[in-house]
């Protein structure tokens, strides 16, 4: 069930105004609204970021881009409106950018934006090469008031990254102690949990015995893994419970899946670990196609050794699946992926044990039980 956190004004004004000023926001400036609303992303910098700024929000169509037809004119709205910040959910911008311009005048555009989930490679390259312009990561959560750092809309460097920090907004990257608590303060370019002090910081949730963990002495502990470089950019190095563990080598999946999409038939790829009795775990990936493309087991094997430089990353299986799941706000839901890789791994080993030369016939029943 989804935790209720609590938000105080203080709280949602602060990041507010943090992205609105390193977006450099403006009364000239168009958006449109293709974050959801429903969500702190949307919340904070549709709302109140874009009204503190007066910037003009540009709806397209009560459902957003998952409006179909949203996504095949989309750069003849834009061109139309005149926007000068597009952007999305990474998969509502996988969808558009592999819509034709067809002659669309998009100079208007000054640069991309997108969050809620992390931002595979080849989206991005892809943005660039069809805009011309940067694709700006925001990176937020709905404890931290919504939103956490961002890199500036203009200027240049930051590929990668999903920014630094908005002011009032405190960033700490710690150490895991070997009894499981934070530690010390990590060093330049060296991951660690990413833990976030200051007024944005959420009370905690509605139902305070979950707070155990996540709220400790004011401070939010994220959950994230990341680092910082030279110019104090962040950047997300995975979340630590999907941290894949392969016989003690931690792999992460993000590193999987950016290989993955970068396969010319491949749309979406989503990694997870499967239980493994000699290795605790073993990378699994799954896909989704585009639309009237194929690709052969052999094949996406071959793309993943030749694209994954870690070899006990490379996915020991991977499953092509009509859709990959996604949850209300557009991020890949992994549990139901989690699930099916347990059911996987046991039918596995239920299909190789007969009794008196017959298979066992066993209905596996698998429950979510994390998040």
């Amino acid at each position: 069930m989804p935790k209720l956190a609590a938000h105080t004004h203080n709280g949602q004004l602060a990041p507010g105004f943090g992205c609105s000023s390193l977006a450099g926001l403006t009364p000239n400036d168009i958006m449109t609204a293709t974050l959801p609303m429903f969500h702190v992303a949307g919340t904070i910098f549709l709302g109140i970021s874009a009204f503190l700024s007066g910037s003009e929000l540009l709806l397209l169509s009560p459902a957003g881009l998952r409006n179909r037809i949203m996504i095949t004119r989309f750069w003849q709205i834009c061109e139309h409106y005149k926007a000068t910040l597009v952007g999305g959910v990474p998969t509502s911008i996988g969808a558009f950018i592999d819509v034709p311009i067809d002659g669309a005048d998009i100079s208007s555009i000054r640069c991309g934006l997108t969050g809620a989930s992390s931002l595979p490679v080849a989206i991005r390259e892809k943005f660039v090469a069809v805009t011309g312009k940067p694709l700006s990561e925001i990176y937020g959560m709905t404890e931290a008031s919504g939103l956490i750092s961002c890199n500036p809309f203009y200027g240049e460097g930051g590929m990668g990254s999903i920014g630094i920090r908005f002011p009032y907004t405190q960033v700490i990257i710690r150490r895991r102690r070997t009894d499981g608590n934070l530690g010390s303060t990590c060093d330049i370019g060296e991951v660690g949990e990413l833990v976030i002090d200051g007024p944005t910081v959420s009370p905690g949730y509605r139902n305070m015995d979950q707070n155990a963990g996540t709220f400790v002495n004011g401070a939010l502990v994220t959950g994230d893994l990341a680092y910082t470089d030279e110019e104090g950019r962040l950047y997300i190095a995975g979340r630590s419970k999907d941290v894949i563990i392969r016989s003690a080598h931690n792999i992460d999946p993000l590193m999987i899946e950016n290989a993955m999409q970068n396969h010319p038939a491949v749309a979406l790829a989503a990694a997870v670990g499967m239980p493994d009795v000699y290795a605790g775990e073993i990378p699994v990936c799954y896909v989704q196609l585009l639309p009237n493309l194929t690709a052969s087991d052999e094949e996406l094997h071959a793309h993943a050794g030749a694209s994954i430089g870690e070899r006990p990353a490379w996915p020991k299986h991977i499953y092509v699946i009509p859709a990959i799941p996604m949850t209300a706000v557009g991020k890949i839901y992994k549990p139901e992926l989690r699930k099916d890789a347990v059911a996987c791994s046991v039918n596995a080993v239920l299909s190789e044990q007969h009794i008196d030369g017959a298979k066992v016939d066993v209905e596996l029943v698998v429950p979510v039980v994390w998040s």
